[in-house]
């Protein structure tokens, strides 16, 4: 009987993700910017209610920033439309 080399049976696959933390580092990060992109007013909000040292202050202008530029480029209006059914459907009062 003869050996056989287990590449001679079965080829070889391609190497998978050798660094699948990044790819996962990549992919959180991505969607938070796109959420701080698409809903910048939770950002805003969110900062508005810190104690206001300067970092906190700084972080909110440019979270306004992000906000207005968001609001001017209509990114996030499938987000309000979408927020403005759901609060008519679930009867809720607006925030």
């Amino acid at each position: 009987m003869q050996l056989v080399e287990p590449e001679q049976i079965e080829p070889r696959r391609p190497a998978q993700s050798t660094r699948p933390l990044r790819a996962a580092t990549v992919v959180i990060y991505g969607t938070l910017a796109l959420l701080a992109i698409a809903i910048p007013q939770g950002l805003v909000n969110w900062l508005g209610d810190m104690n206001g040292n300067p970092v906190e202050a700084m972080l909110l202008r440019g979270a306004e920033a992000v906000q207005t530029a968001s609001d001017v480029a209509g990114i996030g209006t499938l987000y309000k439309r979408a927020r403005r059914v759901f609060i008519a459907l679930s009867g809720t009062a607006n925030d």
